[in-house]
């Protein structure tokens, strides 16, 4: 599992957790944003070689 999913996990146990209307809303936009760049898909970067 990698560490963003793993974040994005802790970010909605945190989000259960809360009691205020806008943390709650934070964590769920943490996680959002974790899980976006999880699946991302991965670009080359300029000016490396590509491996098939």
């Amino acid at each position: 599992m990698s560490y963003f999913v793993r974040r994005a996990e802790q970010q909605l146990e945190l989000a259960q957790q809360a009691h205020h209307e806008q943390v709650v809303s934070a964590h769920y936009e943490l996680a959002n944003l974790y899980l976006d760049r999880a699946y991302a898909p991965v670009l080359p970067v300029e000016g490396t070689a590509q491996t098939a």
